[in-house]
């Protein structure tokens, strides 16, 4: 499907890399790994024509659609963020566009009104939305926002959109440049899924090891200022590769220690008649031996050394939070958070995007007051923060030395440059200013700081976004042997699974701590995280039904009959008041589905007056925002429902 040939990139007169042959073929998944600056989002900017190669031919179908991650946040502010979605498949969207203009026009061509219809039709355009929800919820996006502006939504929910756009459009070949690093880790299964049973050709710049090793077919290897591909998941490249290195070694050493063998040979009998012609051929043969004999390899992988020493150990309750709830406005984000820390605990801090655990991080570290509730800090506690914009808090006027210097200005310059060699900014690198640092180079300069004011607590909010597999490892190992306290937020299962004693749950409803590794999580609370959610709330719910057949004390029985009383009493309107808005939905939406009936005919508009064809689409406009505020009413009644429950402790 796409060949790369020969290719060749250089930047000045380094050469990033060369002789890239790859094929890539539908069905496949392509994961392209390698060191930050090796080359990887360059590889894929060649394939889509980004970037221009300096050597070799990149062939594909002429009427190829390519699907590529738009990065422009902004392009579509005031745009609803279906149409947003919709515009992944432009055919479809330029055609919902232009006829909804024609509609609004008397003098409109009501055969080209047809026209357009059959394009709609073809592509299944009444079908479309609903697809589109699909991806939206699957990545997260609540459904009360589907058909708000895209200005509502923060930068990492845009990303989501942009992804939803991308995969809408049902490309022949997908190209993602690290799509889960604002994913949670819910929105990561639901890509992995739909990536498994996708049938394009699909190329993925990732250093998520977990979802490599879940989508891959074939790895992408960008090192030696070259390409090399392998198959299987990210695991097995691995192996794969350090086999290859171990041969190609053993191979090299066996043919020094001939060329030694021969040499001996060449310099004992080089001056004897007897022997000349024999030492003469055994010369050549060492001179063709040499030349079979690969130069030195240099890696671009090149690991950062980090060493996270605590000042001194703190007492053994680090922190006590109870009650802590955090509103901003009407909008409550945190509520119910009640837990405590000890010395050594490593808690991995779960939950869907939104649900507050960057909030309740900000909060821990005062840079956020808690509405209500509070938090206390043990003896002798020294936190360290490293915050998921960390980029954005560095100050863009300073040199990396000086930035670093600032905040131990008693340190000798030797500490501070060892430091920063340590995190791999050596030599001239120390005098680099922050405003020139990639995303990368960021999150390691931030690690530094952690690594020179030896904190005893590191509350680390996504550490692990924009660091190479090189570093995310030697941060993995550093946290694994640091002698303190962590509290972490991060999507990357590899780096949870890795690294957690304990893992706390936030929920919209409150806080789960489950005291364990992550395996052992989700060996408790079922296979995979996702399906969790549905099951532990049937757990809890068969629990509660097998307390109440248990209980058998009179008290019991007439406290749960008047709380049923009341509640029966205070839900009765809502429940009356939701049956009568489902009976009005489902209505509205036999009305609707009658006119999209009637739009799907292609002849319809043929054979109809075009005033009676607006009339129509304006009835469907209708339609399609009376039913958007009636399931506003019922979700918001539904809440009281489940606010009233919980309230009167009753099940239904």
């Amino acid at each position: 499907m796409i060949n790369l040939i020969n290719i060749v990139k250089r930047y000045g007169t380094r050469v990033l890399f060369e002789d890239v042959n790859l094929r890539f073929d539908p069905g496949k998944r392509y994961g392209i790994v390698g060191a930050n600056g090796a080359g990887k989002s360059t590889l894929l900017r060649v394939v889509t024509g980004e970037e221009t190669a300096d050597g070799g031919d990149v062939t594909m179908p002429t009427r190829i659609n390519l699907g590529t991650l738009t990065q422009d946040h902004f392009a579509f502010e005031d745009v609803p963020i279906v149409q947003v979605v919709m515009k992944g498949k432009p055919v479809l969207s330029n055609a919902f566009e232009e006829k909804e203009v024609l509609l609004d026009d008397p003098d409109s061509d009501i055969h080209r009104i047809a026209e357009l219809e059959e394009i709609i039709a073809d592509h299944d355009g009444y079908a479309a939305e609903a697809r589109i929800a699909e991806m939206l919820e699957g990545l997260g996006i609540p459904t009360e926002k589907h058909y708000q502006p895209m200005k509502v939504l923060s930068g990492g929910y845009k990303l989501r959109v942009l992804l939803a756009q991308c995969l809408f459009g049902d490309p022949d070949a997908l190209l993602l440049d690290e799509p889960t690093n604002h994913l949670d880790i819910y929105s990561i299964k639901w890509l992995e899924d739909y990536l498994n049973t996708c049938r394009a050709v699909v190329l993925v710049v990732s250093h998520d090891r977990e979802f490599l090793n879940a989508v891959c077919t074939h790895m992408v290897d960008v090192d030696y200022g070259t390409t090399k591909l392998y198959t299987g998941n990210y695991d097995q490249f691995l192996e794969q590769k350090a086999l290859d290195e171990e041969m190609r070694q053993i191979e090299t050493e066996k043919r020094e220690k001939r060329i030694d063998e021969l040499n001996a040979f060449v310099t004992r009998f080089k001056a004897k008649a007897s022997k000349a012609r024999q030492a003469s051929s055994k010369a050549k043969q060492i001179e063709r031996m040499e030349k079979t004999i690969e130069a030195p390899r240099y890696s671009s992988r090149v690991f950062p050394r980090i060493q996270f020493t605590p000042c001194r150990p703190p007492g053994k309750q680090v922190l006590e939070i109870k009650d802590l709830g955090k509103s901003f406005g009407d909008k409550e984000v945190l509520r119910n958070v009640t837990f405590d820390v000890y010395r050594n605990d490593k808690i991995a801090i779960l939950g869907p995007n939104g649900v507050g655990k960057s909030t309740l991080l900000k909060i821990l570290v005062g840079e956020l007051e808690a509405s209500v509730g509070h938090v206390e800090w043990g003896h002798e506690t020294y936190p360290q923060y490293f915050s998921q914009d960390h980029g954005e808090a560095l100050d863009k006027n300073t040199s990396l030395y000086e930035w670093l210097y600032s905040f131990a200005p008693g340190e000798t310059i030797g500490a501070i440059r060892g430091t920063l060699g340590n995190l791999l900014f050596s030599g001239d690198d120390v005098h680099k200013q922050t405003s020139a640092l990639s995303g990368g180079e960021a999150a390691r300069l931030v690690i530094s700081k952690l690594v020179l004011l030896k904190g005893n607590v590191l509350i680390l909010d996504e550490p692990t976004n924009h660091l190479d597999m090189e570093a995310i490892e030697s941060l993995v190992e550093a946290i694994e042997s640091f002698d303190g306290t962590v509290l972490l937020v991060s999507h990357n299962r590899y780096v949870v699974d890795r690294l957690a004693t304990k893992i706390l749950e936030i929920r919209p409803e409150g806080i789960d701590l489950f005291d364990g590794t992550y395996a052992e999580f989700l060996e408790k609370v079922g296979a995979d995280y996702l399906s969790y959610q549905v099951d532990l709330r049937a757990e809890k719910k068969a629990e509660k039904r097998e307390k109440k057949k248990k209980s058998t004390g009179d008290a019991n029985r007439k406290k749960r009959s008047d709380n049923r009383k009341v509640f029966n009493a205070e839900a009765k309107p809502l429940k009356e008041k939701n049956k009568a808005i489902e009976a009005e939905v489902e209505g509205l939406e036999e009305q609707l589905e009658a006119i999209k009936d009637l739009f799907s005919d292609p002849n319809y508009f043929a054979k109809t007056d075009p005033a009676e064809v607006r009339g129509k689409d304006q009835e469907k406009r209708n339609l399609e925002s009376a039913l958007e505020a009636k399931y506003a009413a019922w979700e918001e009644i539904n809440t009281a429902l489940e606010a009233l429950k919980e309230k009167h402790g009753v099940e239904e």
